[in-house]
């Protein structure tokens, strides 16, 4: 007897002509969906008689000042970023090397390794070009102008960063208690500024206290002063719904992440710490390091990667050594010298203790290891996927069919996939944001201009130095006079003598630099990448990894009352884990009482990974919280994408980085539903969601 469907249902031609249909679906979804128009911020055109100071030169040749020297190299190097042609920058852009060419002046004043620094090059700087063919086109997607010079919010973000410089080396469990400045160093050492003292400088200024407040838009603010932007940053600091300045910065809350689990608890998510119990079974809770006993337990901080062990602890730059604090090395950095060969480590590897540990995990990450991690523990916990999926997955028995289980879809390799997926199309979202529209200077240039400020020459700025001296006066004194402490330990021989880099016969223009050096202390040899900083790669690849990840497993307990799944051990008991005082191993924190939850955890962790690069030096807060929500929506965008292509009826829900609870409805041969209510529980619409931190929307009119 003829065995009945012997051969899939449709196949062949019918397969094919159903395959296509479905292209066209997805091609449907992808046109109708808005599309953010991306505007930057209009320094370059008000500040272009000034040679640009605020943006990103990185590279190209600047004079003693640290100005660009010849305005008509960033005019070239734009039109090399933007226009169809892909050979202007082999045949039309001249780096800091090429002009020194012209000159007798060497490129570098320093050395590293003994060795004549080589010059990078800039880092994928025509990849917002490429096109994708899933989820959101890299223009269809944007983000909100960044905060201008000469703003009250450009003023906050630059102390932020500064304060995070300051207590680089305080563990994280004292920056939280604001009790001590102790550093985590070789020797007996204290910070400059305790976390109280920096958070009650942070909170005396305008955009924190909301007195004599400047905007970076005037003439569209609020009654707070704030436009819509700038108020929607100031609340993730603070979750304040009322008041605009109601709830002042706290130790608790300084420089943690926009959503309420971010602010739970620990300052580290527990993703970035504990491990799973060992295939081999339980070890006690007293695994050997470095890791040989076959049983360990989560806590020992192993994760079960096959029948491999991925250890939580990492390697860290040496404790309480910065890097660009002297301006011979700044200004060799600005013009684009390579000194990544001058990294020097701790002898050994620790859980990530303090801010610098952190910084160091996030300039060697594989860009989303955190995230294929947090899979890894979640997936070993027995958390279950979806409770909207057809298949049960990850060992859950009560939802979907009771005779299929997950695994090439709706399971392990499924998710593990879309991780990996959804990163590389961030980053060209996020490259075409960066080059193509903002083209932002860094954290550690606008140190040389508030350098430049104090020491007296802030006419070298030129049409720019009102901002930049409004941007220098609302800094707080006792900040400025720490910085200015720090740097001048940072430059003491003994110091120097450490370092690989050697800038002993560099120059400087100023007679005193000692007195006036706000420079900003960088993590890294090199400095920041040699991209701009607006958006973010970190916190864009965050925001769609942690949101995949949020999608694919059940966020919620399974009574349907919206209550977030909690993070605890099979018998219950919370999972809430930090450093020892050295951090060599895990223990309870006893200061926290609450219970986390897996999604606050999750959101914890797109948090540290994109403000890790804060404390780097390379980044500011706008630069994340801007960019964790785009890098949302590509993993949005996929999602509905996908969704017609499984043939089963699928939902996922989760909560968005702006507290929205987000319904994802599919089946073949429908159209996804995207369903979004508000933090105040009000159902908005899909354009309102795509486009709440963009400026406008794009009129896409003939397709």
């Amino acid at each position: 007897m003829k065995l009945p469907h012997s051969v899939p249902c449709p196949n062949g031609t019918e397969r094919a002509r159903k395959a296509r249909e479905l292209r066209d679906k997805a091609a449907e979804i992808s046109r109708t969906r808005p599309h953010a128009a991306s505007r930057n911020n209009a320094e370059e055109l008000d500040y272009a008689d000034a040679k640009f100071p605020t943006n990103f030169t990185k590279g190209l040749h600047h004079d003693e000042f640290g100005i660009l020297s010849f305005g008509d190299d960033y005019r070239t190097f734009v039109e090399a970023i933007n226009s169809n042609d892909t050979n202007l920058f082999e045949n039309h852009v001249l780096d800091a090397t090429d002009r020194a060419a012209q000159t007798t002046e060497p490129t570098f004043q320093c050395t590293v390794n003994a060795q004549i620094p080589q010059w990078r090059g800039w880092e994928s700087p025509r990849a917002g070009h490429v096109y994708e063919l899933q989820g959101p086109d890299a223009d269809s997607v944007g983000m909100a102008p960044a905060p201008r010079v000469g703003s009250s919010e450009k003023a906050a973000e630059m102390a932020e960063v500064y304060g995070l410089a300051i207590l680089r080396d305080v563990p994280f469990t004292s920056i939280c208690a604001g009790d001590s400045a102790k550093q985590l160093c070789d020797g007996d050492s204290d910070a400059q500024l305790t976390s109280t003292q920096v958070v009650d400088a942070l909170n005396s200024m305008p955009f924190f206290s909301g007195t004599g407040i400047t905007s970076s838009t005037p003439p569209y603010v609020d009654a707070s002063g704030l436009n819509s932007f700038e108020r929607n940053r100031r609340f993730a600091r603070t979750q304040d719904d009322g008041n605009a300045f109601a709830a002042p910065l706290t130790t608790e809350t300084v420089f943690r992440g926009s959503t309420k689990g971010a602010l739970a608890g620990p300052y580290l998510s527990q993703f970035m710490l504990i491990g799973n119990t060992g295939l081999a079974g339980p070890g006690g809770g007293a695994a050997s390091f470095p890791g040989k006993d076959a049983g360990y337990d989560l806590q020992d901080g192993f994760i079960r990667y096959g029948s491999l062990s991925i250890d939580q602890r990492t390697t860290v730059h040496k404790s309480c050594l910065d890097h660009m604090t002297d301006w011979p090395s700044w200004r060799d950095v600005q013009n684009g010298a390579d000194f990544r060969g001058a990294n020097l480590f701790e002898e050994k590897r620790r859980f990530i203790t303090t801010p610098r540990d952190l910084a160091t995990y996030v300039h060697f990450d594989a860009l989303y290891e955190a995230y294929l991690n947090a899979v890894l523990i979640i997936d070993a916990m027995g958390v279950p996927a979806s409770k909207g999926f057809p298949e049960p997955g990850f060992r859950d028995s009560t939802a979907g069919s009771p005779r299929r289980t997950a695994f090439a879809t709706f399971g392990g390799p499924h998710v593990l996939s879309l991780v990996t997926e959804v990163a590389t199309r961030c980053l060209k979202a996020v490259r075409r944001e960066k080059f193509n529209y903002h083209r932002r200077a860094r954290p550690e240039l606008m140190g040389g201009r508030m350098a430049l400020v104090e020491c007296g020459d802030a006419d070298k700025l030129g049409s720019a130095q009102a901002a930049f001296e409004r941007m220098h006066g609302e800094m707080p004194d006792a900040l400025k006079t720490a910085l200015i402490a720090h740097n001048e330990a940072q430059n003491e021989t003994a110091m120097n003598d450490m370092r690989l880099t050697d800038c002993a016969g560099g120059s400087t223009p100023f007679s005193n630099f000692d007195d006036c050096n706000l420079l900003l202390p960088m993590a890294f040899p090199e400095g920041s990448p040699m991209h701009p900083a607006y958006g973010a790669g970190h916190a864009t690849v965050a925001g769609g990894c942690v949101t995949m990840v949020k999608a694919f497993f059940e966020m919620f307990e399974g009574n349907d009352s919206g209550v977030e799944r909690p993070l605890t051990e099979p018998d219950g008991t919370p999972i809430v884990y930090v450093p020892n005082a050295n951090g060599n191993r895990l223990i309870a924190d006893s200061k926290f009482s609450g219970t986390l939850t897996i999604q606050g955890e999750l959101d914890k962790l797109a948090a540290n990974i994109s403000i890790g690069r804060n404390m780097a030096g390379v980044h500011y807060y706008s630069d994340y919280y801007d960019s964790m929500r785009m890098g949302e929506r590509v993993a949005v965008g996929i999602l509905l994408e996908q969704a017609p292509t499984y043939g089963d009826p699928m939902e996922t829900t989760f909560t968005s980085f702006d507290g929205d609870f987000i319904s994802i409805n599919g089946q073949a041969d429908a159209a996804p539903q995207l369903t979004i209510i508000d933090r105040d529980g009000q159902q908005i619409s899909n354009q309102e969601w795509w486009l709440r931190h963009v400026p406008g929307e794009q009129m896409i009119l003939g397709m």
